[in-house]
C-alpha cells in the first residue's frame, strides 16, 4: 500500500492535525457502509453476511442477518424489519423483548411445533428462544465456551460455536455443537445429551455407534427426516452422514473430495465439496455446497446439480437456476408453493428458486451510490487507498466493485458492475466486469490499480476511466505504489513482484524455489516469504511485506536486503511495549501501512487488533479489542471491536481501515 502524498499547502495544518490526534485518545467512526434498511422493500435492504433462512406457519420469512447480529423479517408485502437484536454485537435481553437483545453472531435459525423461534446464537455458545409475543431466553449453553454438561439441563452445559439447530416432530432440539465436533440433542425434559461424534476432529466409524465416530471441522447442517434418522452436514470431511433410528452413523453422500465431481451418478461416489445445509423436499434430499445445490434422490440415491454454475459468484437474476451463479449458498427453505430460499451468504442476498426454476432475490442487494457513503452497503470490503485528490478507493471484494468516496463522502461505483466476470478492457471501468477484487492503488499520476483476484490479473484504469490489463497471471492479494510509478503485488503464495510504469513484471522478493522462512540479511530475491499478503512502500523507498504465513512484518531496505522488523514466527499475541521483533503477530496479518514519520502499522487481523511499530521498534497496540464483531461507533480505538484487512492515510495522515465483517471503512482519529 502506498503513503498517500501531502500537499505543500496543507503541510502546516497536517504537522498540527498529527499532534493534535497523539494527544487525545483516537476513536474509530464509519466513514462508509453500515447501511441497514428497515420499513423498506426487503430489496432496498442490506444484509451481510446471511447464514439461514426460515418461513413461519404465515408465511413471513425470516433471515439470520449473522454479521449484524440481527434477525430480520420479511413478510409477504415484501417490508423487511428487525426482528431481533440491536445490531450491536453482544449477550444481553434475556427474559426481554427480542429487538432489543444483543445476539453475536447468531448463524442459523429454526421454528418449533409451538411456534418459537430458536437461534443458533454461535458468538454467544448460546442457544436462545425467542416466543411468538418475542421475548428471548436462552435454552442451552452457559456462557462459556466447553464441551461439558451431557446428561443434565442444557442451560448448565457449555457449547462452542454452535452453528445450526433443527427440530424433529417431537419437539426434540437438535444442535451441530461445531467446534466440539459433535452433534448434540436437547429432550423434552431440557436435558442435553451427546448424538453423534467423539468430540475429536476427524473422518471415522461408519457403521458403528454415533457417538464413538469423527467429525470433522465446522459441521454445520443437522437435519432430523421425521422418522428417526438424521443427516449431518459435514463439510470438513466433504460428505453427508447419515445416523439411523438405532444410532449408527453411515455416510450417505460425498467420497471426501473437495471438488465436484460423479453428478448423475451414486452419491457416495460424488465429490461434493464443503457441504454447508441440508433441506428436504418431497424425496429430494438438498445440500448447500460452496457455490452448488445440489440434491439426492432418496430413492435411487443418485446425485445431480439443481442451481449454481462451475465457479461462485453472482450474475444476476431472472436466469434459470442452472445458468445462476451462487456464493456460499448456506441455509434453506420451504414454502408451500414449492419455492426453495437460500441464503447467498457472500452475495448478501437471500434468493429464490421457483417451481420453473427461475432465480431472483427476495431481500438484499442495496447498494447506494450516489448518496453519503454511511448510508451506502458494502459486501465486503477488503482493501482500502487514497489518491492524491482525497478520493478513498474501496475493494469490494465480495461485490464486484471498486468504490469510491470523494472527499465530500458521496459513494459511487468507480469500476466492475457487480456481476462477476472479465470484460471491458478499453471502455469505461464502470462498465467493466471484474472477479473478486482484493487490493486497490493509486499511483502518483492519479492511475487506479486493481487487483482482480479471481481473473488472476491486474487490471489499470487511467486518468480517463478507461481500464485495460495491466499484468498477467498474477493472483495479486495486495498492491502497493511507489514515487515512481512502479507497483508492487504480492501473490499470496512466496512471492512479491515489482512492476514498471510500461508493465515489465520481475520478483522483486521471494523465490520461486523456496516456501517458507529464511534470508533476513541478505538479497530480498534469495529470501524465503510464506503466503505473502500487505505490502507499502515508505517515502525512502523501502518497501514492507506482511509475511502472513511466517507471521512476521519483513523490511526490504533500499539495497534490496531483506530483514524482519516484527514478529517472532510463533502465531499469538503478546509483546505489547517491547521489541517488535519479540512479539508474537496472529498467523494471518493481512496488511500494513506507513505513516510520514516512519512509524509502521500491521492490520493483525485473526487478533482483531491494529498494531503500530514505532521508529525504536517498540511494538503496541493502537487500535480494535481483540474481539470481532460490531460494537458501536465513536469508540475509544483499543475498545473498538474491528476485523482488520487493509490500511490506508489519508492526505491527513488519518488512519482508515477496512473492516469486512462488519461490512464498514472506518476512520481512526
Amino acid at each position: 500500500m502506498k503513503l498517500s502524498s501531502s500537499r505543500l499547502l496543507l503541510l502546516c495544518c497536517v504537522v498540527a492535525a498529527s499532534f493534535r490526534a497523539h494527544a487525545q485518545t483516537p476513536k474509530v467512526i464509519t466513514i462508509a457502509g453500515g447501511y441497514l434498511g428497515s420499513g423498506v422493500p426487503a430489496t432496498s435492504a442490506a444484509l451481510n453476511g446471511p447464514m439461514s433462512a426460515v418461513l413461519d406457519s404465515q408465511g413471513d420469512l425470516y433471515v439470520s442477518d449473522t454479521s449484524n447480529c440481527r434477525i430480520r423479517k420479511i413478510k409477504k408485502t415484501g417490508v423487511i424489519s428487525t426482528f431481533a437484536g440491536t445490531g450491536i454485537c453482544g449477550y444481553s435481553g434475556d427474559g426481554g423483548p427480542a429487538h432489543s437483545a444483543r445476539l453475536h453472531y447468531p448463524f442459523w435459525i429454526a421454528f418449533d411445533t409451538r411456534g418459537n423461534l430458536l437461534v443458533a446464537d454461535s458468538g454467544n455458545d448460546a442457544i436462545r428462544r425467542i416466543t411468538p409475543t418475542g421475548i428471548i431466553t436462552t435454552i442451552a449453553g452457559n456462557g462459556t465456551a466447553g464441551y461439558s454438561g451431557d446428561g443434565g439441563p442444557a442451560t448448565q452445559a457449555t457449547l462452542y460455536f454452535p452453528s445450526a439447530v433443527s427440530i424433529d416432530p417431537s419437539g426434540d432440539i437438535y444442535i451441530a455443537d461445531s467446534s466440539n465436533f459433535v452433534i448434540r440433542m436437547i429432550d423434552a425434559s431440557g436435558n442435553i445429551h451427546t448424538v453423534a461424534g467423539n468430540h475429536i476432529a476427524g473422518f471415522s466409524g461408519d457403521g458403528g455407534p454415533a457417538t464413538s465416530a469423527q467429525i470433522g471441522y465446522n459441521a454445520m447442517g443437522v437435519l432430523p427426516d421425521g422418522s428417526g434418522n438424521f443427516y449431518i452436514a459435514d463439510p470438513g470431511n466433504a460428505r453427508i452422514r447419515k445416523v439411523d433410528s438405532g444410532g449408527t452413523i453411515t455416510t450417505y453422500a460425498g467420497n471426501g473430495s473437495s471438488q465436484i465431481s460423479g453428478i448423475g451418478g451414486p452419491a457416495t461416489s460424488a465429490g461434493i465439496g464443503g457441504v454447508e445445509s441440508l433441506l428436504l423436499k418431497g424425496n429430494q434430499l438438498y445440500l448447500s455446497t460452496v457455490s452448488n445445490i445440489l440434491a439426492v434422490d432418496m430413492t435411487s440415491q443418485l446425485i445431480n446439480i439443481v442451481a449454481g454454475g462451475s465457479i461462485g459468484g453472482y450474475n444476476g437474476d431472472g436466469k434459470a437456476a442452472l445458468s445462476t451463479l451462487l456464493s456460499q449458498p448456506r441455509g434453506m427453505a420451504l414454502d408451500l408453493a414449492g419455492d426453495i430460499f437460500v441464503a447467498d451468504s457472500f452475495n448478501d442476498r437471500v434468493r429464490k428458486i421457483d417451481p420453473s426454476q427461475v432465480v431472483t432475490t427476495v431481500a438484499g442487494g442495496y447498494v447506494g451510490d450516489g448518496g453519503r457513503a454511511t448510508v451506502a452497503s458494502l459486501n465486503n470490503p477488503w482493501h482500502i487507498s487514497f489518491d492524491s485528490a482525497g478520493n478513498l478507493y474501496i475493494s469490494e471484494y465480495g461485490g464486484n466493485r471498486v468504490r469510491q468516496v470523494s472527499p465530500n463522502g458521496t459513494i459511487t461505483t468507480f469500476a466492475g458492475t457487480g456481476i462477476t466476470g472479465y470484460s471491458g478492457d478499453g471502455g469505461s471501468a464502470s462498465a467493466a466486469t471484474v472477479n473478486g477484487p482484493k487490493a486497490v492503488v493509486a499511483d502518483s499520476s492519479g492511475n487506479i490499480f486493481i487487483a482482480d483476484y479471481g481473473n488472476g490479473v491486474i487490471r489499470k484504469v487511467d486518468t480517463s476511466g478507461t481500464i485495460t490489463t495491466f499484468a498477467n497471471s498474477i493472483y495479486a492479494t495486495a498492491l502497493a505504489a511507489d514515487s515512481l510509478g512502479n507497483i508492487y503485488a504480492s501473490d499470496g503464495l512466496h512471492l512479491v513482484w515489482k512492476i514498471t510504469p510500461a508493465g515489465s513484471a520481475s520478483i522483486f522478493a521471494g523465490s520461486q524455489n523456496c516456501f517458507g522462512y529464511g534470508g533476513d540479511g541478505g538479497p530480498a530475491t534469495q529470501a524465503c516469504l510464506l503466503l505473502p499478503n500487505g505490502v507499502a512502500v515508505d517515502n525512502a523507498g523501502n518497501v514492507y511485506i506482511m509475511d502472513t504465513d511466517n507471521s512476521r512484518l519483513r523490511k526490504v531496505n533500499t539495497n534490496g536486503i531483506i530483514a524482519t522488523i516484527a514478529g517472532n514466527g510463533h502465531p499469538g499475541y503478546s509483546g505489547d511495549g517491547g521489541p517488535a521483533t519479540a512479539a508474537s503477530l496472529s498467523g494471518y496479518s493481512l496488511d500494513v501501512a506507513v505513516d510520514r514519520n516512519g512509524n509502521v502499522y500491521i492490520a493483525d487481523s485473526v487478533n482483531a487488533r491494529v498494531r503500530i511499530v514505532d521508529s525504536s521498534g517498540t511494538i503496541q497496540t493502537f487500535a480494535g479489542s481483540g474481539t470481532f464483531a460490531y460494537n458501536g461507533n465513536g469508540l475509544p480505538a483499543t475498545q473498538t471491536n474491528i476485523y482488520p484487512t487493509g490500511l490506508a492515510f489519508d492526505v491527513m495522515g488519518i488512519l482508515y481501515v477496512s473492516d469486512p465483517d462488519s461490512g464498514r471503512v472506518r476512520k481512526i482519529h
